[in-house]
């Protein structure tokens, strides 16, 4: 096979990936935005809803380090269509379990489902951007808001409508299970070879156990503190982007009275700022650099999150969710490059590591804000994101001393790769 055939071939994976992604953030947003409706037919409590999401975040949890061993064994290509399987099998049966038992089996499921999902398809996305010309993972990021845009416009509509979420999981279910279908036959199906180099190089998987990547990667003392900035980050920021997807509807309709319909625009207004943020990070990084980069954003969050914590009307708030989409839209990305500039420390599983801590607080954040809105209302549970932006803050000047400068297109320049798994592709 040449290299422009071969280089076709990839081509449209990338947009399958691309797909894949989107349509994860669209079932994740479609959950996020029927959030209220389903605490209300549950009857359920700030506490017993921070129980519930508990059991999505362990179901996640404990699927991502198996979902990661099972990729390198059956290929990512298997996984993401075992994930999807049972991601959209528990989307459809949340609503129809008839105890508080069940619900949780029921979202422990639906977890167990987006985190193996998650990891094979970032399993794809890093084979896709190691063997591009030129980085795409921030862009294929951008495709997940995108879809959780779509998902919550979709979501607002249909609860203005009034349709009940039974019907509204069942018919996403449907459509998302025809729509799977050919993007998991365009998925790159790795080879024997590119698994070798892949396990061998430890490639960034959320899931692979952060002592094994330390230990492979030979990482000193110095870098393990760098490393530990970078995952702080991380894990300061995803939990806001959880907070975000599973707290923003609830707070607009308990704390400011909107409807259903308008309080689901809460996270579509976040993921319409998160996705052109990150259409637009990889050139802000460049022209600020990546740690000014960083500090502006989390400043622009924390600016979003005193709104939404001090607003007096819906309209307010709305604008804080745009601010804080927009600061958190990047910071991740950058975080994910920066492992990249790690002297003497393999990118890889340094992106492993991080990733793995950046996950946990995706999927544990949520569950705290709810523990902590039981005593102390919603609106100030979720002030706990003005103090993880301020670390965020605290964490880059930390960076700024102890790693380099060096941009994301030069490492990728310079960057070599082994002849069997890359590809020259044609020009655009």
């Amino acid at each position: 096979m040449n290299s422009r055939s071969h280089g076709s071939e990839l081509g449209v994976s990338l947009w399958a990936v691309r797909a894949l992604f989107c349509l994860n953030g669209f079932v994740y947003a479609t959950w996020a935005t029927r959030i209220p409706a389903i605490q209300s037919s549950y009857e359920l409590s700030h506490a017993m809803l921070g129980i519930a999401l508990m059991a999505v975040a362990l179901g996640a949890l404990i699927a991502m380090p198996v979902a990661g061993w099972l990729s390198t064994r059956f290929g990512s290509r298997a996984m993401v269509a075992c994930g999807a399987a049972i991601y959209l099998i528990g989307l459809p049966i949340i609503p129809w379990v008839p105890d508080m038992s069940l619900l949780y089996v029921a979202l422990f499921v639906f977890g167990v489902g987006h985190g193996t999902l998650d990891v094979a398809m970032n399993v794809q996305a890093v084979e896709i951007e190691r063997r591009w010309t030129k980085p795409v993972n921030s862009s294929i990021h951008a495709w997940w808001s995108g879809g959780g845009l779509l998902g919550a416009m979709v979501g607002g509509g249909v609860a203005s409508m009034g349709l009940v979420p039974a019907w509204h999981f069942g018919f996403t279910t449907i459509a998302l299970t025809i729509a799977i279908l050919p993007i998991v036959s365009r998925l790159l199906p790795v080879d024997r070879e590119c698994d070798v180099v892949r396990s061998q190089r430890d490639e960034a998987v959320p899931g692979v156990t952060i002592k094994r990547n330390l230990r492979s990667a030979g990482f000193g003392r110095k870098s393990i503190f760098r490393l530990g900035m970078l995952g702080a980050i991380a894990f300061c920021i995803m939990a806001g982007e959880g907070a975000m997807a599973d707290w923003s509807a609830v707070l607009l309709r308990d704390n400011l009275g909107a409807g259903e319909g308008l309080a689901a625009m809460a996270y579509a207004i976040f993921a319409i700022a998160m996705a052109g943020g990150r259409c637009a990070g990889d050139q802000l990084s460049y022209q600020l650099g990546p740690r000014r980069h960083v500090r502006v954003c989390a400043m622009v969050a924390l600016a979003g999150v005193l709104m939404i914590v001090l607003a007096s009307n819906i309209f307010i708030a709305l604008a804080g969710f745009a601010l804080i989409g927009i600061g958190f839209s990047s910071i991740v990305p950058v975080a994910f490059s920066e492992c990249g500039r790690l002297e003497g420390v393999s990118s890889s599983a340094a992106l492993a590591s991080v990733s793995t801590i950046g996950y946990f607080g995706f999927l544990l954040g949520p569950p705290l804000i709810g523990f902590i809105a039981q005593w102390v209302g919603l609106a100030w549970a979720l002030s706990l994101l003005v103090l993880t932006s301020g670390c965020t803050i605290l964490f880059a000047a930390a960076l700024a001393e102890t790693v380099s400068s060096e941009t994301l297109r030069d490492r990728n320049s310079t960057e070599s790769e082994p002849a069997s798994c890359s590809v020259d592709l044609p020009a655009a």
